[in-house]
């Protein structure tokens, strides 16, 4: 029993980490491939428009999946893990947590009021769509940089040795 309950964490500490540090490279490129294309002049503001409407819906089921990933095998992973483990893998979840909190304000108060603005596309831009489009960078900034802070905390090593299967150990992470 004492085997399986480790496998088990192993195996949730890993999707924990793997969610988290997915969700932040994914974001990191969403977040580069939108700025080339908003700031390419051979887009319209008709075209720049119908590509923030197609790809942000997306970007936001993408991090509420992959966070939502995150916290659950995090509370499996706080759980079931001992030690110096549980203790980073507690501050990696309420980080995640905030993360999550923070993505989901963003998207219900900032996000979908922007995306009403935009359509039909091409409108010119209000002074209250600038006002929101700096509360959204602002808020993506917070959340992505407070899932950055849950990977770095759930990836970093501990002191403790790992048993590898074929009986040796190594340093590295519990």
């Amino acid at each position: 029993m004492r085997f399986l309950k480790e496998r088990l964490a192993q195996g949730l500490v890993t999707l924990f980490r793997l969610s988290l540090v997915a969700w932040v490279g994914g974001a990191a490129l969403f977040v580069i491939t939108s700025v080339a294309e908003q700031t390419a002049s051979s887009f319209d503001s008709r075209i720049r428009d119908q590509l923030a409407t197609i790809r942000f819906p997306l970007y936001y089921a993408f991090g509420a999946a992959l966070l939502g990933v995150a916290c659950l095998t995090g509370v499996g992973a706080v759980v079931l893990s001992h030690g110096c483990l549980r203790k980073r893998m507690l501050a990696a979840l309420l980080f995640t947590v905030l993360a999550a909190a923070g993505a989901a304000l963003d998207y219900s108060l900032v996000y979908r009021p922007l995306q009403q603005m935009i359509d039909p596309p091409g409108q010119a831009r209000s002074q209250q769509f600038v006002i929101l489009h700096e509360r959204s960078r602002q808020a993506n900034e917070v959340h992505l940089g407070l899932a950055l802070i849950a990977a770095t905390c759930a990836v970093l090593p501990g002191k403790a040795s790992l048993r590898l299967p074929c009986g040796g150990s190594c340093n590295g992470p519990a």
